[in-house]
């Protein structure tokens, strides 16, 4: 039994961890910078899903919108 509450538990976070970088994602992001040129300087950024990137373009590239 415990095995079963250990495993419900740990998909209950997986989900909800997976849910939280989905109601970040933007496609209206994606596809505005979708076909732009980003600059390659990596002054680093964290995203809306705690993930680091480069630049804000190139997180808004992949629809990422950058934590102010």
């Amino acid at each position: 039994m415990k095995n079963v509450s250990f495993f419900l538990a740990l998909s209950f976070l997986i989900i909800g961890f997976s849910a939280c970088n989905k109601a970040c994602f933007n496609p209206s992001l994606e596809e505005e910078f979708s076909k732009q040129n980003c600059p390659m300087d990596c002054s680093g950024v964290i995203g809306c899903d705690n993930k680091e990137y480069c630049n804000e373009c190139l997180a808004n590239k992949v629809g990422v919108a950058v934590k102010e």
